[in-house]
């Protein structure tokens, strides 16, 4: 609404100051033996920011990284038209310069949380000599843990670095062109992002070090994330078969990444879930109701945690055996799944793979069905598969 477009506006208005704050805070601490008075000051800056900045920033990190700029700039746009205007001029020409991207991952990372963790316990099935295509899963609203992690590691972008923590390989972020351009996201992933089709996945395993990363689910899964659902983790692969069929085309086998309670970082409601997810990837944007704590963008949790899953090994399969692939890697990823979700607080939770053919059968839709609004989907809500 226009109260929290006004908050966002004073928080872009307060950015220079929280640049400069993060800057200070962030740098190495001073030798009491040189200069004890800057060690002390520099102490008591880092405890001030710790205490009133970074929760301003850990607010903008969540509320700009899920589009909270798009709510405000239809108000700043009516009610100042030619400032937003020059605004909006000033960030075209200065959003892909370095500088600019480092500042602006420095602030994110400052404010991201330290919740968020990755491990790799299979670390030593990974070949450091073959080339794979990473998949991320869940989905959940928009990467949820995956953007803190990749905001507190300010190189993991970069062409010097080694890709994000826990990876040990440099990776580009295939989810759509525009990203390259969009704020929060563009400053993070520089110029490792881009489409998700099969030339630019390609295109990546043609660079000497760089992997595409991709999620499968898609805008469709991200419908079905709900910290209101414990029961239940949704996976909106099963029918989903065109990033195996590249790996088999391409002989690379996947990497799969699983960021465990990223689900329940927000509250989203559980009504039309199939119907929504179904216009959802129609449209390319998700259908979802983003609730964190007090009715805002920050998180209701952020104790996540991305596990590197053993490689899956496509290249087992010949190019027309795409069913059975396919199959085998959704069995390998429920087995993993349920090997590690009591250690990462799922215990209770059963991973369902569910697909276009999704049948709601919430109130909302039972009462639409009732009244002819909305019709089956199938004849029969067939069952989770079982490992």
């Amino acid at each position: 609404g226009e109260r929290g477009g006004a908050v966002t506006a004073l928080a872009l208005q307060l950015l220079p100051v929280m640049l400069a704050v993060t800057a200070l805070t962030t740098k190495g601490e001073a030798s009491t033996s040189v200069a004890p008075s800057l060690f002390v000051a520099q102490s008591l800056l880092q405890r001030l920011g710790a205490a009133f900045v970074r929760p301003v920033v850990y607010w903008f990190f969540h509320s700009q990284r899920l589009f909270g700029w798009a709510y405000v700039l239809p108000i700043l746009l009516v009610k100042r038209p030619l400032r937003t205007l020059l605004g909006l001029a000033a960030y075209g020409a200065i959003h892909r310069q370095r500088w600019w991207q480092v500042a602006i991952h420095k602030l994110l990372g400052y404010g991201a949380s330290r919740r968020h963790k990755v491990v790799s316990p299979s670390r030593y099935l990974i070949d450091d000599n073959k080339r794979y295509l990473v998949c991320l899963h869940p989905h959940s609203i928009l990467a949820d843990g995956w953007h803190s992690l990749t905001a507190r590691a300010i190189d993991s972008f970069e062409d010097g670095g080694n890709g994000p923590p826990g990876l040990g390989r440099k990776v580009a972020l295939c989810f759509a062109p525009v990203i390259q351009h969009v704020p929060v996201h563009q400053e993070m992933y520089r110029d490792k992002c881009g489409a998700a089709d099969k030339a630019s996945l390609v295109k990546w395993w043609k660079t000497p070090d760089t992997d595409p990363a991709l999620i499968p689910g898609g805008f469709a899964e991200a419908v079905f994330a709900n910290a209101g659902d414990k029961k239940h983790e949704y996976s909106y692969i099963k029918d989903r078969k065109g990033f195996v069929r590249i790996c088999l085309e391409e002989r690379k086998d996947i990497m799969p990444c699983y960021t465990f309670k990223s689900s329940w970082m927000y509250w989203n409601p559980g009504i039309l879930k199939g119907l929504r997810a179904r216009i959802s990837q129609k449209l390319s944007i998700s259908l979802v109701a983003i609730i964190g704590r007090f009715g805002t963008f920050m998180p209701l949790r952020d104790d996540t945690t991305t596990v590197v899953f053993p490689p899956f090994e496509v290249c087992r399969y010949t190019v027309d055996q795409l069913d059975e692939a396919h199959s085998a890697y959704l069995d390998h990823l429920k087995h993993y799944f349920d090997f590690y979700k009591t250690e990462y607080g799922m215990g209770e939770t059963e991973l369902v793979f569910v697909g276009a053919d999704f049948q709601d059968d919430d109130p909302v839709a039972r009462a639409l069905r009732r009244i002819g609004i909305l019709s089956d989907q199938v004849t029969k809500k067939k069952r989770p598969r079982k490992k």
